[in-house]
């Protein structure tokens, strides 16, 4: 056989080179694009959620104030999914354990006080399992849930804690909002670096009971709502949601073709699971331009603001990385136009070749089974029909018309 020897010019093998580097560049920016995904933890309650058997999507409906959403708006909302949940049967796990959860929350300006001493902050309503969807650091204590008995309780974060106390060992004590006594359950990390400091902001926050929370401050108002729910096909979630809150059902085909892809509504859906996945972003990169246009009067809470910075960061990354595939992708076309225009074959070459290798395949069937009669023949000749072996009855002398009528197909699917 002849020994086949693949020689590369200077130029070739800097070209190799060139295209490695490129294509470790780009395999580096991926894993640093997920890397800072990651650690977003806000948008990651589905994967903590699902238990492998079905699939599940975080979505999150992000309210304008003058909606004027409130507790009586998140039943009717509860109550929508669980009605299309149960007609598609999805309410019901096999454990018989819940199949979805959900969280609210909204903010408001108030003023604390303890003792002769008045702060200023950031009063979080939550409900439902909110500390689920966003598990801040303790620093002390637990969190507040809509199950606990005692609604007075709240979770502060250790700006309060330090501004009041002086301490983040709080737990237990009391403060007053209006005429109201409030006890401390925990406290909470804040972020002290980077996006999520600008994010987050200097406020004192507390959260606390939404319904207690609403009854110190009338002008509280639920501004973000957000669910985890089951999510069989595409979109299944996200459209769940978005017929909960009364909007229209359009196709994905449809909202794709509308030629004015800015939002005008008081409520903004968004699916949190796939939102840096590659056909998301490149969506969101088409419209880059329209990012900056506000057109309604949505806000988003920190944790959101620091999820939308992302997606901006992502959409630098995956120019960079189409960018980075440029060059390996315009080597790969020369190269297999080369290799075309070079070839030492053609399509009936290959066809030739592929039919004598079926010729030969036959031939050496054929052999084998006249190589069989010539033994039955031998045996027949010393010995009775009757003595021959078990497997040679069947194939007789007498049978030899019959056998010589197999034709190729037949020997070839042997």
């Amino acid at each position: 056989m002849k020994k086949i020897e693949i020689g590369l010019n200077k130029k070739q093998i800097v070209l190799l080179i060139v295209n490695g580097a490129f294509l470790l560049v780009y395999i580096l920016l991926t894993v640093y694009a997920h890397r800072q995904t990651a650690g977003l933890y806000s948008q990651q309650e589905a994967a903590r959620w699902e238990n492998g058997k079905m699939p599940y999507a975080q979505v999150s409906a992000f309210i304008s104030p003058g909606r004027q959403s409130g507790a009586d708006e998140i039943a009717s909302i509860r109550s929508s999914i669980a009605t299309k949940l149960s007609k598609d049967s999805y309410n019901q796990s096999k454990s018989g354990g819940r199949t979805w959860i959900d969280g609210y929350s909204g903010e408001v300006k108030a003023a604390i006080r303890k003792d002769t001493n008045t702060l200023n902050v950031t009063a979080v309503g939550v409900g439902g399992n909110f500390f689920q969807f966003h598990p801040v650091q303790l620093l002390s204590g637990s969190y507040i849930s809509e199950d606990d008995l005692n609604n007075d309780r709240v979770v502060v974060d250790e700006n309060l804690a330090w501004a009041m106390y002086g301490s983040n060992d709080i737990v237990g004590m009391q403060f007053w909002m209006n005429n109201t006594i409030y006890t401390i359950a925990g406290v909470v990390k804040v972020p002290e670096q980077g996006l999520e400091k600008t994010a987050y902001g200097n406020s004192n926050r507390v959260y606390m009971p939404y319904d207690r929370l609403k009854a110190q401050q009338e002008a509280l108002t639920i501004t973000c709502y957000e669910a985890v729910l089951p999510n069989p096909i595409t979109n299944y979630a996200y459209y769940t949601l978005r017929g909960a809150f009364g909007m229209s059902e359009e196709s994905e085909e449809q909202l794709d073709q509308e030629e004015n892809p800015l939002s005008f509504d008081d409520v903004e859906i968004i699916e949190n699971t796939n939102r840096y996945e590659l056909m998301p972003m490149l969506t969101k990169l088409k419209h880059w331009r329209l990012r900056s246009m506000r057109t309604s009067q949505i806000g988003y809470p920190y944790w959101e603001n620091i999820a939308r910075s992302a997606e901006d960061t992502q959409m630098i990354y995956l120019i960079a990385r189409i960018l980075v595939l440029i060059v390996p992708t315009i080597s790969l076309v020369w190269l297999l136009v080369y290799w075309w225009q070079h070839r030492k074959w053609t399509v009936k070459c290959l066809c030739q070749a592929g039919m004598d290798k079926i010729r030969e395949k036959r031939e050496e069937h054929w052999k084998e089974r006249q190589q069989v009669q010539e033994d039955i023949q031998d045996i027949s000749d010393n010995e009775s029909e009757e003595n021959l072996p078990e497997e040679y009855i069947d194939i007789t002398p007498e049978r030899e018309p019959e056998l010589k009528s197999v034709t190729d197909d037949d020997l070839f699917h042997v």
